[in-house]
């Protein structure tokens, strides 16, 4: 929860941090229902990357902030490319960062669509294996 709560307070600084920390529970249950792909740090086994998916649906993808920038997540998605035929999921149009990561792995845009509970603007991108 701790990578969860970091993630969404610094990618996100234009939502308010109380709906993050208003949605820690919440999140605390559905990430318990999820299917979860972690990334333990190989020196002391902490957990420095998770994906959360429901179905193909990629509803969370995080890197603790002292694992970015080497090449984590990059691997995490691998991975996920390598199990999964197609992936979906959506990410704030003001979360650069995290578009340009999605579509340098190919992702693509499936439609925008405004995000009910925060009033954002969304992609929605999908990525399928090639045939």
């Amino acid at each position: 929860m701790a990578i969860w709560l970091q993630g969404n307070l610094q990618a996100h600084d234009f939502i308010p941090a109380d709906y993050w920390t208003g949605n820690v529970p919440l999140v605390r249950d559905q990430i318990s229902k999820a299917t979860l792909w972690l990334v333990q740090d190989q020196r002391d086994h902490d957990i420095i990357a998770f994906c959360g998916l429901q179905d193909n649906y990629i509803a969370g993808f995080f890197v603790d902030e002292q694992a970015r920038g080497r090449g984590v997540g990059a691997a995490l998605m691998a991975k996920l490319q390598q199990t999964y035929p197609k992936l979906t999921l959506a990410v704030y149009q003001k979360n650069i960062g995290a578009a340009r990561f999605y579509r340098r792995h190919g992702f693509t845009l499936l439609k925008q669509d405004r995000d009910e509970t925060t009033g954002q603007l969304e992609d929605v991108l999908v990525w399928q294996q090639p045939r």
